[in-house]
């Protein structure tokens, strides 16, 4: 997999991951050692899903976090300006992520 490939990857499996968190995750705020945030979390089957946004940090920090039968298989960590780092690991996990996104109980808004 080229390094265009693997960013293009990592872009496609984020944003059904964000979507998936905009519609049905959880919400609240948590005080952390680095300051207040806000934070939206999904747990389905082997999948857990966390956006983490910083609401004390200028640069409006915020990570992803994809873990899948209890291991990260995905990060990223970006501010509007750039994105900061990722990790990623190939697997099967990325096409079940997928199929979850088109899922009826993910797609429908429980608020």
């Amino acid at each position: 997999m080229t390094k265009a490939e693997r960013t293009e990857r990592i872009k496609s499996l984020s944003r059904a991951a964000l979507g998936i968190l905009r519609r049905v995750g959880e919400r609240c705020c948590v005080d952390r050692a680095g300051g207040r945030y806000r934070l939206s979390e999904v747990r389905h089957n082997e999948f857990r899903l966390t956006l983490s946004r910083s609401m004390d940090n200028e640069d409006r920090t915020s990570a992803l976090d994809v873990q899948f039968l209890g291991k990260t298989v995905l990060h990223v960590e970006w501010t509007p300006e750039k994105v900061l780092q990722t990790a990623y690991r190939p697997g099967s996990w990325e096409t079940m992520l997928l199929r979850y996104d088109r899922t009826a109980a993910l797609a429908n808004d429980r608020r």
